[in-house]
C-alpha cells in the first residue's frame, strides 16, 4: 500500500516551484542591473570599435566584384563613419594578373561620457590605434592581420581612383549626337567614338522596330552609363533601369537595358 501523501506538502511543492523561477530571475535581474552600471574604459570601447571596422574592412573586400587596382580599391573602400581610416601604402593590381596589399591605420576615439543620474555608468575617454595589412588574391580572397604602426612608410598623398569616369557633360554631348545625326546608326556609333575615344569607353547605338533610337555609353571597368532614347517624334528621353544591371557579370551598359531589359 503506497504511503499517503499529504496535499499540503503537494501545495508547498507547487508553490515552491514558481517561487524559485522568481528568486532565480531575481538574482539574473540584480546581475544585468550591476554589470549595466559598472563604469567603462573608453580605450577598451576604442579597442573594440576599432577591430569592429578592421573586420567590416575585410568583410567589404570579400563581397566587392569590381576590384581592380590597389590605388582604387584603398580609395573608395577603405573608409569608416565609426572610426578614423587612413591607407598608408597600396600595391599591385587584379587586372595584371597580381593580387592587390594595402597597409592602413585605423583609430578611434571615445569620449568621456555619463548621464548624470544616479548609479548611471560613466565612460571613461579614451582612443586605440591599430594598423592592417589587407590582401586580396587573383581569385579575389581578401584577408587581413594586424601589424606595427611604428615604422610603416606612409605614402605622400591620400590614394586615388584610377577607375575611368564619363566627362561630367557626356548626357548633353549624347543627347546633341542623337538629335544631329539623322543619318544611319553606323554613322552615330562614328560620331560617338570621336566623341569619346579610348578603350574605356563603351558605345551601342540601334534602332527599334517601333522607330526609337537607343544609345548606350558607358565605361569599363565601371557602372557609369548613359542611356538615352530618341522617340519617333524626336523626343529625347532617358528610360529608368536597375542599376544593379550596371554590375560586373551582369547586362553593363548596353541599349539592352531598354529593348530587352533583363527579368
Amino acid at each position: 500500500m503506497k504511503p499517503h501523501r499529504s496535499p499540503w506538502k503537494l501545495t508547498a511543492t507547487v508553490l515552491a516551484i514558481p517561487a524559485a523561477v522568481v528568486v532565480l530571475a531575481g538574482i539574473v535581474l540584480v546581475i544585468v542591473i550591476v554589470v549595466s552600471m559598472q563604469d567603462k574604459d573608453g580605450d577598451d570601447l576604442a579597442a573594440d570599435q576599432v577591430e569592429h571596422v578592421a573586420r567590416a574592412l575585410v568583410d567589404d573586400l570579400r563581397g566587392a566584384r569590381d576590384l581592380t587596382d590597389a590605388e582604387t580599391v584603398a580609395a573608395e573602400m577603405f573608409h569608416s563613419r565609426s572610426a578614423s581610416v587612413e591607407p598608408l601604402t597600396w600595391s599591385g593590381s587584379l587586372g595584371e594578373g597580381k593580387g592587390i596589399t594595402i597597409e592602413a591605420r585605423i583609430s578611434a576615439v571615445v569620449a568621456e561620457s555619463s548621464s548624470g543620474a544616479l548609479f548611471a555608468p560613466h565612460t571613461s575617454a579614451g582612443s586605440a590605434e591599430r594598423c592592417y595589412r589587407y590582401t586580396v588574391s587573383v581569385s579575389q580572397d581578401a584577408a587581413y592581420e594586424e601589424i606595427p604602426c611604428k615604422g610603416l612608410t606612409e605614402s605622400a598623398a591620400p590614394p586615388s581612383s584610377n577607375r575611368p569616369e564619363l566627362p561630367a557633360d557626356a548626357a548633353e554631348r549624347i543627347g546633341a549626337l542623337l538629335v544631329a545625326t539623322a543619318t544611319g546608326v553606323a554613322d552615330l556609333v562614328d560620331a560617338l567614338r570621336a566623341e569619346f575615344p579610348g578603350s574605356q569607353f563603351t558605345v551601342e547605338a540601334v534602332d527599334t522596330p517601333a522607330g526609337e533610337r537607343v544609345v548606350a555609353v558607358g565605361v569599363t571597368p565601371g557602372s557609369d552609363c548613359v542611356l538615352r532614347v530618341r522617340l519617333p517624334d524626336g523626343e529625347i528621353v532617358s528610360p529608368s533601369y536597375d542599376r544593379i544591371w550596371l554590375e560586373p557579370g551582369e547586362l553593363g551598359c548596353s541599349a539592352e537595358l531598354y529593348t530587352a531589359p533583363p527579368r
